[in-house]
């Protein structure tokens, strides 16, 4: 066995260029047509004109929805196609596939946050929570997107009855509200102000997740790449490092400020019935 001691790289590669294009196209996409999509649901409100105005008129900004409404669709094929050359290529992977350990990573993670249990879940190559957010992904571009054309060529959906419209707008636009929300308040925290990352995790940018991160939310995967450095003959040196902002409880209290306002004015701006 080689007494070669060998340091776990402080980045491990995630994403290769194909996966951050996707994200970035989906990521830009999204942005846009929430933008560009609620002032023309709430067209009546003050704040809507405001919108518009930044585009010149209103016609520039819808052709700028209808515009990254592609990019969206763009986006969803690129991932398929890219993902039957990846299995072609490497044969099909199941990770991101959800199984009964993500029902009980879920139970437990509830477990974890109530205080009920002191160790977290210890999840592989994906959590829970973004298995669900990769389905919803799917979802919403199938509904939104599917809707969007409806909506823009209706001419074409002939069949269709007024009544028939009138519901798919309204699940164009709820649909959008609930991705909104899910974005805002679900990925940006674990994305950029999960303390462990922030102020962002570099993965979506560069395609690498720092070890520290790993261990911490990917143990199981982690400890594999462990295994195989073993395997290899080798040990292990290990160099704790973890982000200053891990523990920072005034970062903490500040984030809860902050999610705290957006909810509300989320709330305020596009649900104000439930303050009146």
């Amino acid at each position: 066995m080689s007494t070669k001691e060998i340091v776990i790289p402080k980045k491990i590669k995630r994403w290769n260029r194909h996966q951050r294009y996707q994200h970035l196209l989906l990521a830009l996409s999204v942005i846009m047509l929430v933008i560009t999509g609620f002032p023309i649901k709430y067209g009546s409100w003050g704040w809507s004109q405001v919108v518009v105005d930044l585009f010149g008129s209103f016609h520039n900004m819808f052709m700028t929805h209808l515009t990254f409404g592609v990019i969206m669709l763009i986006s969803g094929v690129y991932h398929l196609i890219w993902m039957v050359g990846y299995f072609a290529r490497k044969g099909p992977s199941w990770a991101m596939v959800p199984t009964f350990k993500d029902v009980k990573d879920a139970v437990h993670h509830a477990k974890f946050l109530l205080g009920i249990t002191k160790e977290p879940p210890r999840y592989d190559r994906y959590t829970y929570l973004e298995k669900f957010e990769y389905l919803a992904v799917f979802w919403g571009i199938i509904v939104m997107g599917g809707s969007g054309l409806i909506l823009w060529f209706p001419g074409m959906f002939g069949w269709l009855t007024t009544t028939g419209l009138h519901i798919t707008r309204i699940a164009h636009t709820n649909e959008a509200f609930v991705a909104m929300l899910a974005v805002v308040l679900g990925h940006f925290f674990s994305v950029h102000f999960n303390p462990h990352v922030f102020p962002s995790s570099k993965v979506w940018i560069n395609g690498s997740i720092s070890r520290e991160h790993m261990e911490e939310e990917h143990l199981l995967e982690y400890e594999k790449l462990l295994e195989q450095y073993r395997k290899d003959g080798v040990p292990v040196v290990k160099h704790e490092h973890h982000s200053r902002f891990a523990k920072s409880r005034k970062l903490i209290i500040f984030e809860l400020v902050v999610y705290v306002t957006v909810v509300i004015l989320l709330m305020v701006t596009f649900i104000p019935l439930l303050f009146v």
